[in-house]
């Protein structure tokens, strides 16, 4: 998915929530390869939208989980995306692991309200998750941040996810050494 066919899959499921009529807004915050390329601009293209819903406790007992669903599937049949093109499978791990920020709100489609987290926020992420397709994330992110030591990632990391044997599970002295 290139820029403007996000908008363009947003704006319709906006659209279609709003046929469902239901009473207060989705609101989602944008992650992953959709913020880079969007916030970040160091990437064309993206295979899905990562995001965290906001208002969204339990998914299996939300009605309004249910009406994004509904209205996710609506706009993938009409452009033949995946099932899971906004891919949601990261709210509760996220939520888990620390500090979710609100995140600034980008653009609202009807019912449909579309925030981003603050840049040190991803970055934080980045380095949590280590994987080496996140390597120019890291470098990008860091450049914009002017995050230039260890120590200032570190804090950066400690700030949303203080959990030191989460840290540690998943190698992120390692992958700090990869980087400082």
């Amino acid at each position: 998915m290139r820029a403007r066919e996000i908008e363009t899959y947003l704006a319709e499921l906006g659209q279609e929530l709003q046929g469902l009529e239901i009473e207060q807004p989705v609101r989602i915050l944008v992650i992953g390869g959709a913020f880079m390329l969007l916030q970040v601009k160091n990437r064309r293209a993206t295979d899905d939208i990562d995001v965290v819903l906001k208002d969204v406790e339990h998914a299996s007992t939300s009605p309004m989980y249910q009406a994004l669903r509904a209205a996710v599937q609506i706009v993938a049949a009409r452009h033949q995306l995946r099932r899971n093109w906004p891919n949601d499978l990261m709210t509760d791990a996220l939520r888990d692991m620390g500090t979710l920020p609100d995140g600034t709100l980008w653009r609202s489609y009807g019912k449909l309200e579309v925030f981003f987290p603050p840049k040190d926020y991803i970055l934080a992420l980045k380095f949590l998750a280590g994987r080496p397709k996140d390597q120019r994330d890291i470098v990008a992110l860091c450049r914009q941040l002017q995050v230039q030591t260890r120590d200032q990632a570190q804090r950066l990391v400690g700030r949303y996810i203080p959990n030191k044997q989460l840290q540690q599970l998943n190698h992120l002295d390692e992958t700090l050494d990869t980087f400082f």
